[in-house]
């Protein structure tokens, strides 16, 4: 978005903002944040500050693909600090969020290239008409994939109703996040070659859009991934719990019976598997 007047910069980056924000959010299964209206004043000031480092980064200093990672860090503070999600969260969030920003956009900026015939970054940008058509029917897409997470609770994990604890658990997580956020980074920088490049070759193009394809489909694989890390690690959670709360109960019948002696052996054995769990 170079040479962009500061307002139509605001325009565009502003909703941009929004929607990873919702996307990330949803993504995490965190609904309920949006129940309690004294978030929003939170969330405008987050959504203004990103659009502001975009701004500077981007219009000022003249970095561009280096601005996704410094607005993804950024981001993740902001979502840590100001809008108080747990640093683990931030991170889900601000991956999930950036990924299905990227797999939304992707398939719609190529076919729109195609559309309206785009012949570079600056035949977007400086033609009115192409850029409204551009970002009208991306917005309407953004929109229509947030509408559809909302209306069936969809989500990648539920970490706003987890108690998992497990430092197997985040490790394995994060691994799988940096995949992502870095394959993500790559279908971006691809896709951007394809779409505004305007001297490349046919076979070229033929591989770019292959190892497209081919970056998001192992992208998906790992969002399954992470999904099933969470379900199994939850659900062994919930059976630990679950257990804890069975012994309990046992050791306070016996209790009850007087029955001192199994009562204590019980809760050695409680003691121990809880140790071990």
């Amino acid at each position: 978005m170079e040479n962009l007047s500061f307002l139509t910069f605001v325009l565009i980056s502003f909703p941009d903002q929004i929607v990873v924000f919702l996307f990330g959010t949803l993504a995490i299964g965190k609904f309920n944040y949006f129940k309690d209206h004294k978030n929003y004043f939170k969330l405008f000031i987050t959504f203004s500050l990103m659009t502001l480092l975009s701004f500077v980064t981007r219009e000022v200093f003249g970095i561009n693909f280096e601005n996704t990672i410094f607005s993804l860090l950024f981001f993740i503070l902001l979502l840590t600090y100001v809008l108080n999600f747990k640093f683990y969260e931030s991170i889900t969030a601000s991956v999930f969020g950036f990924f299905i920003l990227v797999l939304v956009e992707i398939p719609s900026s190529i076919l729109l290239s195609n559309l309206l015939g785009i012949k570079g970054e600056q035949d977007l940008y400086n033609n009115i008409s192409k850029l409204f058509i551009w970002v009208s029917v991306i917005r309407s897409i953004q929109v229509l994939v947030i509408f559809i997470l909302i209306r069936y609770k969809l989500k990648i994990l539920d970490l706003e109703k987890s108690s998992i604890k497990k430092k197997e658990y985040y490790l394995k997580i994060v691994v799988y996040l940096i995949s992502i956020v870095t394959f993500a980074f790559l279908i971006l920088i691809m896709a951007r070659a394809l779409v505004f490049s305007t001297d490349i070759s046919s076979s070229n193009i033929t591989l770019l859009k292959i190892n497209i394809c081919i970056t998001i489909l192992i992208n998906i694989v790992l969002i399954i991934a992470v999904k099933g890390t969470h379900n199994y690690y939850k659900n062994k959670s919930d059976l630990n719990n679950n257990e804890v709360i069975q012994s309990i109960e046992y050791i306070n019948s016996l209790i009850n019976q007087q029955n001192y002696s199994e009562a204590k052996d019980a809760l050695e054995n409680l003691k121990t598997h809880i140790t071990k769990n």
